[in-house]
């Protein structure tokens, strides 16, 4: 099925069979020989498309009803699983290239001390905090919901740090609002794409529907339990 051309910005989810806006939906681009269905994210990639929402329980129900089949001619038989991965996978990926942007133009805050004062300041937009930070975590959180800033709980510390060339990093801030809702819709498509228990991405302050979790393969970590208050190790 093609998606439609012009200036609708409608489209179908071949999911729920609900009408969402373009941007709130995955699109899957039909590619190669023999043709399959491969995620495209940022809705570049050239060719016939599919949509439908960056929900796992969207993408199975394409696979089930053969709405996917049908839109690469009947050939294509990959698993709602191995789709939704994929995408997943994807999502990751952008978020980590998101991260790098805001490094290089310097919106972002890194470290206990400097997210602590991005946070006085009132520049913190959003805060990602490893989930093995030790100390101040929920202190951290809680500032951020009374600033009425959102705070997500990703990856590891040695994840984080290893992204910014560093041993280890607990928390940083994004300092830019709309770095900030695009990272943190690529965290939640994600996280929605792959229903595996128990939670993995947490968040606080803004956000009403955390998504459900993802395995540590596609780079999140369950976050540990009984953290106490004290100070944040700082990297």
């Amino acid at each position: 099925m093609n998606e439609p051309a012009g200036e609708d910005n409608q489209r179908s989810c071949m999911g729920c069979r609900q009408t969402d806006a373009r941007e709130a939906l995955l699109r899957f681009v039909v590619a190669g020989e023999p043709p399959r269905l491969v995620p495209d994210v940022r809705r570049k990639q050239p060719g016939r498309g599919v949509s439908v929402h960056p929900r796992y329980r969207c993408v199975e129900a394409a696979v089930r009803t053969g709405a996917f089949r049908r839109a690469v001619g009947g050939e294509d038989d990959a698993s709602a699983p191995a789709l939704a991965q994929v995408a997943a996978d994807q999502y990751l990926r952008r978020a980590e290239g998101l991260l790098l942007a805001a490094r290089r133009a310097k919106l972002m805050a890194m470290g206990t001390e400097s997210v602590r004062d991005s946070m006085t300041a009132r520049k913190a937009q959003l805060l990602i905090v490893a989930a093995d930070a030790e100390g101040s975590r929920g202190d951290l959180q809680r500032a951020a919901e009374r600033l009425g800033r959102s705070c997500l709980v990703w990856s590891t510390k040695d994840g984080l740090g290893r992204l910014f060339g560093r041993t280890t990093l607990s928390v940083l801030a994004i300092l830019d609002t709309g770095i900030a809702d695009a990272l943190r819709r690529a965290l939640e498509c994600a996280a929605e794409l792959v229903p595996y228990p128990p939670s993995s991405v947490q968040l606080s302050a803004g956000v009403t529907n955390p998504p459900s979790g993802l395995r540590p393969s596609v780079g999140i970590t369950n976050p540990p339990s009984g953290l106490a208050p004290s100070a944040v190790e700082e990297s």
